[in-house]
């Protein structure tokens, strides 16, 4: 049956260029893994390996001659849905593939796995990277599988859940305010011997990408007619779309569906490149859809285009309605990212009536415990286990100004400037309304004025807001 290629070719994706590096051509290009059409396999007995069970079934079009690092990811399931679709109000046929049931809960264990699989074949030792939440937990458990050293960039408005995932398996992690000079140190340290496992690695995305062909497989060696994609940095969607363009090249399936990528409102740089501009501000944070520049934009850009697809801004409410709807109507718990192609499905209206739609389900629910509880207080509540009342009106904004002030950024200023660095977009006005809000429910009070005529209002937690704070998983 297949073999992986031994020698891949890498290219640059925007000059064409042949490449030697491992993240970037000397244009400032991503690289990608590409191979001539002779090597592919003309049929689906020629690319599965069946003694694999993993996504490694697909090794004939993995850049891999070696054993794999494997914790059997990939291999998940695809489901039709029984009822979304009407509680949407949608006429098409919904597929959901669900990526939480990979071995960490999310889809990026697939490029986790190939990327160090290729890094172990070069001789490293020592991995490093930046993450949100979702990569670091993935690469830590990983790195802890492979024996190796794993130096992980973390900003500090991480997720607590993702953060509590990633340190459990060890690795070196650094809280970082600036992400982008985050980049530009693994990237530099990929000089003194680290491996950059970075969303624009190409044997990452070669593991990506095996999303695509379970998706064909699934549906008989067909190509549905459009798949929908969270983007972050933008490679998920280069990298299902580059699955699809490869299997039509083999002759295995005739066509490749329109690419549909998902980002959230006001924090959409890649949907702003495809639809134009958009001046809205978020009303809420969603980190792994809000990546301010996004690594693999060019290649996100390419696949929509080149599939006839397009992009969709969604709202931070439609994304938590979706969680519910997943959840309550489809037994799958995501989380908000993840959610956001199902919200994507509501926000385009009509345009995909009759056509078979697949939802890249990305991340389990348990992964964001903020979303959570936002979406279980009232049954807790009801139920007598919500400790804290007030609780029910405490959002993520609010959350974000409590831990804020508990880092030191006392004024209404410094708190809506240290909002804009954790990805909060607000107006300064509505800062001091939150503290306003957050004052009458006695989780801050005043811990002085200074200056004269219009003095600046230095705030402090009360004992009941930090014992709020830790009950909402601040830190």
């Amino acid at each position: 049956m297949g073999r992986g290629l031994r020698v891949p070719r890498v290219r640059c994706a925007l000059c064409g260029s042949p490449a030697f590096g491992v993240l970037r051509c000397r244009c400032g290009g991503t690289l990608i893994v590409e191979y001539r059409r002779d090597e592919l396999p003309l049929s689906p007995e020629a690319l599965i390996e069946p003694s694999m069970r993993s996504m490694w079934r697909f090794r004939a079009v993995l850049p891999f001659g070696k054993a794999p690092l494997t914790m059997g990811e990939g291999g998940t399931p695809m489901h039709k849905a029984r009822r979304l679709d009407r509680h949407l109000g949608v006429k098409a046929k919904i597929y959901l593939k669900n990526e939480t049931m990979n071995p960490t809960g999310s889809f990026l264990d697939r490029g986790v796995s190939a990327a160090l699989t290729h890094a172990l074949s070069e001789g490293y030792e020592r991995v490093a990277l930046v993450s949100t939440g979702n990569l670091g937990a993935s690469a830590a458990a990983y790195s802890a599988r492979a024996g190796i050293k794993a130096l992980i960039f973390i900003p500090s408005s991480v997720d607590m859940g993702k953060l509590y995932q990633t340190l459990v398996f060890g690795p070196d992690v650094r809280v970082v305010d600036d992400l982008e000079s985050a980049y530009a140190e693994v990237e530099r340290l990929a000089g003194e011997g680290y491996y950059p496992l970075l969303p624009n690695n190409p044997y990452f995305l070669e593991g990506v990408k095996t999303i695509g062909y379970e998706i064909a497989e699934a549906m008989g060696w067909r190509s549905p007619d459009a798949v929908v994609v969270p983007m972050g940095h933008g490679g998920t969607i280069f990298a299902v779309w580059k699955a699809f363009v490869e299997l039509e090249e083999a002759g295995i399936i005739d066509g490749v569906p329109r690419m549909i990528g998902v980002q959230l409102r006001g924090a959409s740089p890649i949907a702003d490149r495809i639809l134009g501009q958009d001046n809205a501000r978020p009303n809420g944070v969603i980190s792994d859809i809000a990546v301010r520049n996004p690594l693999n934009r060019d290649l996100a850009v390419m696949a929509i285009r080149r599939s006839g697809g397009t992009a969709v801004r969604v709202d931070y409410e439609s994304v938590i309605r979706a969680v519910r709807a997943v959840a309550e109507l489809e037994g799958i718990y995501v989380e908000a990212a993840a959610a956001s192609t199902v919200a994507a499905l509501s926000a385009m209206g009509g345009e995909l009536d009759g056509c078979r739609v697949v939802c890249v389900l990305t991340g389990m629910g348990l992964k964001d415990p903020v979303a959570s509880r936002e979406l279980t207080r009232a049954a807790r509540y009801r139920l007598g286990l919500l400790e804290e009342p007030e609780a029910v009106y405490v959002g993520r904004t609010k959350l974000r100004i409590l831990r804020a002030i508990a880092e030191g950024h006392d004024y209404g200023y410094a708190i809506w400037r240290r909002l804009g660095e954790v990805g909060v977009r607000i107006r300064l006005p509505t800062v001091y309304q939150h503290l306003s809000e957050l004052a009458r429910m006695g989780l801050i009070r005043e811990a002085g004025r200074e200056g004269l005529g219009r003095p600046t209002v230095r705030y402090m937690l009360t004992d009941k807001g930090r014992r709020m704070l830790e009950y909402l998983g601040g830190r």
